[in-house]
């Protein structure tokens, strides 16, 4: 899926991604639930969505970039031949947090243990990928100059993380203490990875050395 289809009818599932879209900013509970109880929303469909929200990144720099010289053109002494400046960094930014945003979900959906044997059933999952559609959106605000662009994406960022204490509320009725503890071992768990891969990256420095 990109956003907008030319020349031909979206599909039911485009429709339903961009229904998706719409009510993670007007209605963010009515998302979650859209997402769950719809079948054709998977996670494979959830990572199409934010795909395409990406492409806008480095567009958007672009044409930002573009703009700006533009004007200087017109109303500057001086002009910064640089269309191209802030690309590879507003594409890259995205997938690297969704890959952290997607190790909180497996650690959220795995952390507690479930007894089979007594009904318990594992929550849903892409709960934060979800959420986390609301930063991908923020790909638009890369054509407005800095740091006009940065403090929105800060912004998306925050009402992101706020997106996921919804999410968790709506989808498994976990309160607040609960959730605090889940990103406290969450982040421990993280940067208990980063330390083995830093101590074996050094380990293995100093044997090539």
């Amino acid at each position: 899926m990109f956003l907008i289809t030319p020349n031909s009818e979206l599909t039911e599932v485009e429709k339903t991604k961009l229904s998706l879209l719409e009510k993670i900013f007007k209605a963010p509970k009515e998302a979650f639930d859209l997402y769950l109880r719809n079948p054709s929303l998977g996670r494979k469909e959830l990572l199409r969505l934010h795909y395409a929200l990406w492409v806008l990144a480095p567009i958007s720099k672009i044409a930002g970039n573009a703009i700006k010289i533009l004007w200087d053109l017109v109303f500057g002494e001086e002009v910064e031949w640089n269309l191209f400046s802030g690309v590879i960094t507003s594409l890259i930014i995205y997938p690297v947090l969704l890959l952290l945003v997607s190790q909180y979900d497996v650690v959220r959906v795995f952390y507690r243990k479930v007894d089979r044997t007594k009904g318990e059933n594992y929550p849903p999952a892409d709960v934060l990928t979800l959420a986390f559609i609301a930063f991908s959106a923020s790909s638009i605000f890369w054509v407005l100059p800095s740091p006009i662009n940065l403090g929105l994406i800060g912004i998306a960022f925050l009402y992101s993380i706020y997106l996921s204490y919804i999410g968790m509320k709506r989808v498994s009725g976990t309160d607040s203490k609960e959730i605090q503890i889940f990103f406290l071992f969450g982040s421990a768990y993280l940067l208990s990875i980063f330390l083995v891969f830093t101590i074996i990256y050094n380990i293995i420095r100093t044997i090539l050395n």
